[in-house]
């Protein structure tokens, strides 16, 4: 059974939709997709998306405080590109949300 009810074969409109499913499933205020560099990909959230993607690929930890907000962040590799995934709400650093990021951007 499809358990996807928004579905879409450009990659931004993809990640747009696993990025807002994923706040609303696991409660977070905020998600940001970056490159190593900080240049975000995608996001969700009502906070300056750009500066927390930023902040969160700049950090050499798991969690780095943002006025007043502890950023999570996640680390991975897509095509020989590392890329960073931070959060506000709760870290997401588990294979299946990883793993889904991943299959979207090898497409």
């Amino acid at each position: 059974m499809e358990r996807r009810t928004r579905r879409s074969n450009q990659i931004h409109t993809s990640l747009s939709n696993f990025l807002d499913a994923l706040c609303l499933k696991r409660n977070l205020d905020a998600v940001a997709l970056t490159t190593h560099d900080g240049l975000l990909i995608a996001g969700k959230g009502k906070v300056d998306l750009e500066e927390i993607g930023a902040i969160g690929a700049a950090a050499d930890k798991t969690s780095t405080g943002f006025l007043g907000q502890t950023l999570h962040v996640s680390r991975f590799e897509v095509n020989d590109l590392i890329l960073c995934l931070t959060s506000i709400g709760a870290p997401v650093r588990d294979d299946a949300a990883v793993g889904s990021l991943m299959r979207i951007l090898a497409a």
